[in-house]
């Protein structure tokens, strides 16, 4: 997770290591989850959640109920939206490569 400021510069990068994690789906969800909790305690301005995963951003944008595995990150997530404003992006997995 890196979190940026508004001209791209640096404030922080993080990583947590999941013990038991299922795919790469759930790896990213986290990583989302981790990072609007860190934005949240680190700045009062509305977030761009930037990810190549087009499925965990579909986390943000959906309002029903999620009923799949991970819905109990679906439902954090949702209720770090309520105390900030993010707005998802997807980018191309080339501009991810700090991920990667």
């Amino acid at each position: 997770m890196v979190l940026r400021n508004g001209d791209g510069t640096t404030i922080f990068a993080a990583y947590r290591y999941i013990f038991h994690c299922n795919d790469a789906l759930e790896a990213e969800i986290h990583a989302i989850m981790q990072g609007m909790a860190l934005a949240i305690q680190h700045s009062d301005m509305p977030v761009i959640v930037q990810s190549d995963s087009s499925n965990a951003l579909a986390t943000l944008t959906d309002a029903t109920l999620s009923r799949s595995a991970y819905g109990h990150l679906d439902a954090e997530i949702k209720a770090h939206m309520v105390a900030r404003e993010f707005v998802p992006c997807k980018i191309g997995r080339e501009q991810n490569r700090v991920a990667h």
